[in-house]
């Protein structure tokens, strides 16, 4: 072995490790993935409507899946506002659940998984999603953390009430959303945000159906959001059935889910985050994105570093 493939072999694995360091335990996998999906935000690009979706939201074009039409067809929706329907579609996805695990799956398999008592947040939330689309609901996902943007947190939806011609908040696996205490109108996320940090009046949580409650007690629920506000951020898609159409992101998911996110990211599907722009967030905000130039100037090292070697290899083979 020659110094120099020697030093480009080692280069590598330094670049390895630093990857792994950096991608354990799990929930620090989530903020390389956050790192990776970031993209800087102004307070314009949370406040728009359906008319006026903004360039680069992954908006779901494809038709809902056949699965999905039957169950919406099971949900006795007809003659129910958009409201009426969300908070009907988010009760019923509580009316088994049990926390029994992850599920992490396609959005049948998750719906499914649900219906038998497990899932999380994001499962929750992604077969909400699924199921918005399907009875013409316009819908979006926030989430929020308590580690820096890391695996530690939570993630709600939003749906747009054309009648009120707002958003409104839901969180389909607490199986709860909020309405001002004053007059019981359901408040939007950013709203319900406002009142955990005393900008606004006090709020009531309602549950969305007869399922159990993440939080028997209110304030319990209150103090748990209080604690993510600072680091509020915004899905920049909805296209959960286009996301698990794709050919790349089907065949990957078959070996691991993190290659299969991995996989979306490169081609395209998996959908950016847009950091709430609070003072509060300031300071993680910018670690986050000091760790999206580290990983970049880490991808275009590693690039150059095999490209390296294997034209060291191939002139090794050809003397």
């Amino acid at each position: 072995m020659t110094p120099l493939l020697a030093v480009n072999l080692l280069a590598l694995s330094a670049i390895g490790a630093w990857s792994i360091r950096y991608a354990w335990p799990p929930t620090e996998t989530v903020r390389l993935r956050n790192a990776m999906l970031a993209q800087p935000a102004g307070l314009g690009d949370f406040h728009w409507t359906p008319e006026t979706v903004p360039s680069g939201f992954c908006l779901e074009h494809r038709a809902p899946s056949q699965d999905f039409i039957a169950i919406a067809a099971g949900l006795d929706l007809e003659g129910l506002n958009d409201w009426q329907k969300a908070v009907r579609i988010a009760g019923h996805l509580a009316e088994n659940a049990q926390d029994r695990g992850q599920l992490q799956d396609d959005p049948v398999a998750s719906y499914h998984g649900i219906r038998e008592g497990y899932g999380y947040c994001a499962d929750f939330a992604k077969v909400f999603l699924a199921l918005a689309h399907t009875v013409g609901l316009f819908a979006r996902q926030w989430a929020f953390s308590f580690d820096g943007f890391g695996g530690h947190g939570h993630t709600v939806v939003e749906i747009f009430d054309r009648g009120r011609d707002e958003w409104l908040f839901l969180d389909p696996h607490n199986n709860f959303h909020v309405v001002d205490a004053s007059d019981g109108e359901p408040l939007s996320a950013l709203e319900f945000r406002d009142s955990l940090l005393g900008h606004r009046g006090p709020v009531r949580m309602v549950p969305n159906g007869p399922g159990r409650l993440g939080y028997m007690h209110e304030q319990k629920a209150f103090e748990y959001f209080r604690r993510g506000a600072a680091e509020w951020y915004l899905w920049w898609g909805n296209a959960v059935f286009s996301y698990y159409a794709h050919p790349l992101v089907r065949a990957a998911g078959r070996v691991s889910r993190t290659l299969a996110h991995l996989v979306a990211i490169l081609v395209g599907v998996q959908p950016h985050i847009r950091i709430y722009p609070a003072e509060e967030c300031r300071d993680a905000a910018q670690r986050l994105f000091a760790l999206q130039r580290s990983l970049k100037v880490g991808a275009v090292g590693g690039l150059l570093l095999v490209l390296s070697l294997v034209a060291q290899l191939r002139l090794g083979a050809q003397a």
